[in-house]
């Protein structure tokens, strides 16, 4: 019976602890979800979209999103790799260039995407809506990222 009840014990611990840090990681990727939410919400608005477009738009805009942050993480390994290197010392010169390479590939690829993505857009919005997307996006990460920095926005 002993046993029993601390078996019993073990696992609610082990639950509650499980549950935590699941809350935990949840809080942390709120915030991301809201800004994801408000963006979503300002781009329907801005881009006047009815429903059929919405979503047409958005599963568009998804699968360039998971293309990027995949680029994004094949560059930021890559530049892990060549920070490593730099501070070992003693690697060749050439292996400095095929890294440095390697990341301007990647860079271009992302370029690459951006304009495929835009220009997929051609069935599904006019040049105009294309440039207010394109206007909106500029002027939306920089009011992120500048109230994450917490400064002040300049009027426009």
């Amino acid at each position: 019976m002993k046993k029993y009840f601390l078996f019993l014990t073990l696992i609610l611990l082990t639950s509650v602890v499980l549950g935590q840090v699941k809350e935990e990681d949840k809080k942390r990727q709120r915030p991301f979800e809201k800004i994801e939410q408000l963006e979503k919400a300002k781009l329907i608005e801005v881009l006047d979209l009815d429903d059929e477009t919405a979503i047409k738009f958005f599963t568009r805009r998804k699968e360039h999103q998971k293309q990027m942050r995949d680029l994004m993480g094949t560059r930021e390994s890559l530049i892990k790799e060549l920070e490593k290197s730099v501070k070992e010392k003693g690697t060749k010169d050439i292996y400095y260039s095929e890294q440095v390479n390697k990341i301007l590939d990647i860079d271009k690829q992302m370029w690459m995407a951006k304009q495929s993505f835009f220009k997929s857009l051609n069935d599904l919005f006019s040049p105009q809506k294309i440039a207010m997307l394109t206007v909106f996006e500029h002027k939306f990460r920089r009011e992120i990222a500048q109230s994450l920095m917490g400064r002040k926005r300049p009027e426009d």
